[in-house]
């Protein structure tokens, strides 16, 4: 059995309203500091930079810290961001049986954070 994480798909306008709805006092400055997130791709950066934000949970100090994560391993910050409860149990559970459940309650998470 193997079950497929959902993805997010991030544009630019759901950055932007993340950003003011997250960091208002601080948009222009959180923009500038995303700039220094590496990525492969520009879905990629945007994905890490919605991820970053999650987790930074309106705390610039936080964008910071976890744009350094994210530059040493994107993975790390999407992972904490997008699938916590995965990512505590260990990805090695990805094969047991009920994990659907587990994907579900992330994907929920997430997106009611992106949608608030």
């Amino acid at each position: 059995m193997n079950v497929e994480q959902p993805i997010p798909k991030i544009t630019d306008t759901i950055l932007e309203r993340i950003i003011e709805r997250d960091f208002r006092e601080n948009s222009t400055e959180v923009k500038i500091k995303l700039k220094q997130i590496k990525s492969d791709t520009e879905s990629g950066k945007k994905r890490i930079s919605a991820a970053i934000l999650k987790l930074a949970n309106g705390n610039l100090k936080d964008v910071e810290k976890y744009i350094e994560v994210s530059n040493v391993d994107f993975r790390d910050v999407i992972s904490q961001a997008e699938y916590p409860r995965c990512s505590k149990l260990g990805f090695e559970v990805m094969e047991k049986p009920g994990i659907e459940k587990v994907y579900a309650e992330d994907w929920k998470e997430y997106t009611e954070w992106l949608n608030k």
